[in-house]
Formats: structure tokens, C-alpha cells, sequence
């Protein structure tokens, strides 16, 4: 009888998200760290404070960059939700980190997304009072992720995700001019993603991808845990969604590594382009400028 409870118990247990503020920062890092020792891919999700500048619909690639790149640069991030699974589809852990850097009295931010962010949970003076400085997360996350060694990331309509986790990383300050820079600097220092919204284009039944975190989830029969539009809630739901899509659609690498909703190549032919380019300016003689520093490399 005994038995049957504790197994009815664990099957019953749902995901827990961790909460982290200034408070437990240093001991949840720590959970952090351990749980990469056996989940080395990582879903992600942000909050930022909106959009300044909208991209319209069907807006070619280098409009979509240059509005995107304007807005990352201008805007703080307010959360990072974290959720570390393993190749078997096993979640170790979600984490949500909340910052404290952002303040909408002052910073950069689009009008409607305070009231909506505040519609669904977030509290501002919550989180400017017990938030984490982003330069404090910096500082323990990327070393934790070069030793563990984490090439392996996945998002929902990632672009703006994996803008403002290379800046929380600390790889560049200022995303570079032109997005064969970023996707160079991406596939060099962040290593494989992974985007959900790309890769429902290539299944059935599936929207040809136009359709949102939520709506993937009920096609998936996938549970959410938490409130939509917290990061640590999205980044769980989207890691659940992606082992589903893999297995249900059997989804080949070709078709899942290295794309970023909105993009139309992938992430390494735009780096294979600027490689050409600064070869090309070399044969010439000419001295090619580069716009940022490694901080890191990442070996894969």
C-alpha cells in the first residue's frame, strides 16, 4: 500500500519553476550548476519591456535585423526563464531569474507592455527592489556555461530571446551592425539553436508555424505549469513542446538546427557569408573591422 502511494505521489508531482531574486541568487546558481552536469540543453524564454520599433509583417530579413538589433540595444531585460533537459527529453529544472536593472520610469520600453506585463503577474517594484543586477548574473552564469560546455539551445520565436541572452551572458554589449555579424558571433559563441516557430513550418497539422506559444501547446497536449508570459513558465512549456515535436514528427537536424523565426537562412550560411566577405577583403589587402570581441569561444 505504501508503495503504491509513493509511486501515485511522484507521477502526481508537478514541475517545479524556481523563483530566483538578489536573496537566493547564489544558491540557486549552485542548483544551476549541478543539474548541467546531466541536462545540457537549454530552453529559454525572455520578458523585455516591448517593442519600440514594430517589423510588418512579411518585412524582408535586413529590416527585420535592423528593428530588431535597435530594440535589444535601447531595452533592459526583465526576466530569463531557464529550463535544462537532457537528449531523452528529461527536464532537470526550470529556473526563472528576475532583474532588477529595468526600470520603466525611466528606461526605454513600449507604452502597452508595462500593463500587459503587469496583467500577468510581473511586479515592477517587485522586482526593482529584490531583482538580480544583471552584471552580478553575468559574472556566475557564463563561467557555468563554458564548463559545463552548452552549444545546445531552444526558444519559441527566438530572434529577440538569443539577442538578450548573449547581452545577459555578457558576449557584447551592443548587437553588431549587420545580422552575418550576429549569426557569426551566435554559431561561434552561443553554438546550436533550436526555434519552435521555425520548425512548425515542416509539420502537419501545425499552422505552417503561425501560431503562438499557447496554441502549439493544446495541439500538443502539452499542460502549461504557471502563468503564461512569465519566462520561467514559457521556457517550460516550449522545452515540453520541442521533445514532442521531435518525436512526433521524427524532425531531422537539417530541419531543426540553426534557424531563427523571421530569418529566411539559417544562421550558418549567414556566417558562411561574412567568412567569404572578410576573405575576400583580406585577397584585397584591405583590413577587415570587426564590431565586437569574443569575450569566449565555445568549443563543440
Amino acid at each position: 500500500m505504501g508503495g503504491r502511494n509513493q509511486t501515485r505521489s511522484r507521477r502526481s508531482k508537478k514541475p517545479f519553476i524556481r523563483q530566483v531574486w538578489a536573496s537566493n541568487f547564489n544558491s540557486e546558481i549552485t542548483k544551476f550548476d549541478e543539474c548541467l552536469r546531466f541536462h545540457t540543453i537549454l530552453t529559454i524564454d525572455t520578458e523585455f519591456p516591448g517593442f519600440i520599433i514594430q517589423s510588418p509583417r512579411d518585412s524582408i530579413d535586413e529590416e527585420i535585423y535592423k528593428n530588431f538589433r535597435f530594440n535589444v540595444n535601447q531595452m533592459k531585460l526583465i526576466q530569463l526563464g531557464i529550463t535544462a533537459s537532457n537528449d531523452f527529453g528529461q527536464i532537470g529544472g526550470s529556473w526563472e531569474f528576475n532583474f532588477s536593472d529595468f526600470d520603466f520610469q525611466v528606461d526605454a520600453h513600449s507604452p502597452s507592455a508595462i500593463p500587459f506585463l503587469e496583467k500577468n503577474g510581473l511586479d515592477f517594484k517587485k522586482l526593482k527592489k529584490y531583482g538580480i543586477p544583471i552584471a552580478s548574473f553575468t559574472k556566475k552564469f557564463l563561467p557555468i556555461i563554458q564548463k559545463r560546455d552548452i552549444f545546445r539551445w531552444v526558444t519559441f520565436h527566438g530572434l529577440y530571446d538569443i539577442g538578450y541572452l548573449i547581452k545577459a551572458m555578457g558576449l557584447i554589449t551592443v548587437l553588431p551592425k549587420s545580422m552575418e555579424e550576429f549569426a557569426t558571433l551566435v554559431v561561434n559563441e552561443v553554438g546550436i539553436v533550436r526555434d519552435l516557430k521555425h520548425m512548425a513550418r515542416f509539420c502537419e497539422g501545425l499552422e505552417d508555424g503561425r501560431l503562438g506559444l499557447e496554441r502549439l501547446g493544446k495541439i500538443l497536449n502539452k499542460k502549461r505549469f504557471g502563468m503564461k508570459h512569465n519566462a520561467g513558465s514559457d521556457s517550460l512549456l516550449t522545452a515540453s513542446a520541442h521533445f514532442e515535436m521531435v518525436k512526433r514528427f521524427r524532425m531531422t537536424y537539417e530541419v531543426c538546427n540553426g534557424f531563427l523565426y523571421g530569418f529566411s537562412e539559417s544562421l550558418e550560411s549567414m556566417k558562411m557569408k561574412m567568412k567569404i566577405y572578410h576573405h575576400n577583403i583580406l585577397r584585397l589587402g584591405q583590413i577587415p573591422h570587426f564590431p565586437y570581441t569574443p569575450s569566449c569561444i565555445i568549443s563543440h
